[in-house]
């Protein structure tokens, strides 16, 4: 059985790198090609990590998946919950000795790629038909992770954003807030990548007109990146009114929302609470701690390499799993005992 050292010589890098990243380290920030001269060393090695061997998990017929990213990596640093989510995908397939071939070249552009000889493609992200239809040149096998474009022809797994959304009202309003903002981008990209309405801001819109406490002017628009967050809350903090509390579409935007409260002298959660989606790893080292709705990025990738592994063992029908998210309370929420009005400089 290989070892780390050995692993190491191969790849050319360090020690410690090699162990963070067969650890599947979320904090390492290390080149793609880097974690796959590690994977595809460990491979050719066969080094077995502590679940293949308490598993005994045997060869799948040496299946070659390709992996399609929606963005590349300086958009994912922006907002890492696809980062986390490749990651996640990658860890799956080493753990059922699954090779994976990148699938993406400038930006999405397949011009240039002469891989075409694989058993599936996993898809990560949101796509067009033009790329859908570049991708059945490569397979026909194809899993999408995070959107559903064609419940007919391929598996899919999405997560309940209803169920998210809701138990994070449901969290505010049980707290006596009825004065709840929603930031995020009122627009994103769809499952066939067309701007279509963001369904967070669709079922806070339900859930508050079914409350009758829906207020459009506490709605702010804006890109789905903490500078973007924090840009539009620094303006609309200059309004003469806020709400008591927030419902932000992710919590990379919620860290920049933080900062602009901060620099204003805005108190979380004593004058404003915020509650976040994704649960991203930096949420529970903000200040506060994030509440957030927590995105179950493990299940979400065990699922997706699963639906692909039932494939390729001859299911002929599709399979569309739905992952549900859970409720994280930390330190940006708190109850109020009677409504607050924001004005100026005070409450």
């Amino acid at each position: 059985m290989a070892t780390l050292k050995e692993i190491s010589e191969r790849a050319g890098v360090s020690i410690s790198t090699v162990s963070r990243v067969l650890n599947h380290d979320e904090t390492l920030l290390v080149l793609d090609e880097t974690k796959m001269k590690i994977f595809e060393a460990a491979e050719d090695l066969e080094y077995k990590t502590i679940t293949q061997r308490k598993n005994k998990i045997k060869k799948n017929n040496n299946y070659k998946i390709g992996l399609v990213e929606m963005y590349d990596v300086s958009k994912q640093l922006e907002d890492p919950y696809y980062l986390l989510l490749k990651n996640t995908v990658e860890k799956e397939c080493f753990n059922n000795n699954i090779k994976l071939v990148k699938l993406y070249n400038n930006g999405f552009n397949y011009e240039s790629l002469e891989e075409k000889n694989l058993d599936g493609i996993i898809a990560i992200g949101k796509f067009s038909d033009k790329e859908i239809n570049l991708m059945n040149e490569y397979s026909s096998n194809i899993v999408f992770l995070d959107s559903s474009p064609d419940d007919e022809k391929y598996d899919s797994v999405k997560i309940n954003f209803k169920m998210g959304v809701f138990a994070a009202l449901d969290h505010l309003y049980d707290l006596g807030h009825t004065k709840i903002g929603y930031i995020g981008d009122g627009n994103t990209l769809g499952d066939n990548k067309l701007r279509e309405r963001d369904v967070r801001l669709k079922y806070y819109n339900e859930y508050m007109k079914e409350k009758n406490i829906l207020n459009e002017e506490y709605i702010i628009n804006c890109d789905m990146t903490a500078s973007a967050g924090y840009t539009a809350m620094t303006e609309f903090i200059k309004r003469e009114t806020l709400p008591t509390a927030f419902f932000v579409a992710t919590d990379t935007i919620a860290t920049g929302v933080l900062k602009a409260l901060y620099e204003n002298k805005i108190s979380v959660p004593n004058d404003i609470s915020l509650i976040g989606f994704n649960d991203i790893f930096v949420s529970r080292y903000t200040l506060p701690a994030l509440s957030t709705v927590r995105v179950h990025i493990e299940n979400m990738a065990n699922a997706c390499v699963g639906l692909m592994i039932e494939r390729l063992n001859n299911r002929t029908y599709t399979k569309k799993v739905i992952i549900p998210s859970q409720l994280i309370i930390r330190e940006s929420t708190s109850n109020i005992s009677n409504e607050k009005v924001y004005c100026g400089d005070k409450y």
